[in-house]
């Protein structure tokens, strides 16, 4: 099973990539602009990040954004 880290977070908050996303590849997690990824592969972009949490994310949302997104790519 695939596990969402906080880090991956914090990773996806502070890439300067245009448009990152954070993407399930492999089994693997990593953060890459959007135009790079098949749309199928990505599991959350810095734009919702942005939307949903400000420019500046927590420890405590981080980890809870960790947690609901492992439970979705899952399938819980």
């Amino acid at each position: 099973m695939t596990t969402v880290t906080a880090d991956d977070i914090r990773v996806l908050a502070q890439s300067t990539d245009p448009d990152p996303v954070l993407v399930l590849v492999d089994g693997d997690l990593r953060v890459q602009p959007a135009a790079e990824a098949d749309a199928g592969q990505v599991v959350y972009r810095k734009t919702q990040l942005v939307e949903e949490f400000g420019e500046d994310i927590t420890d405590i949302e981080a980890e809870v954004l960790a947690n609901g997104l492992t439970a979705e790519i899952s399938g819980e």
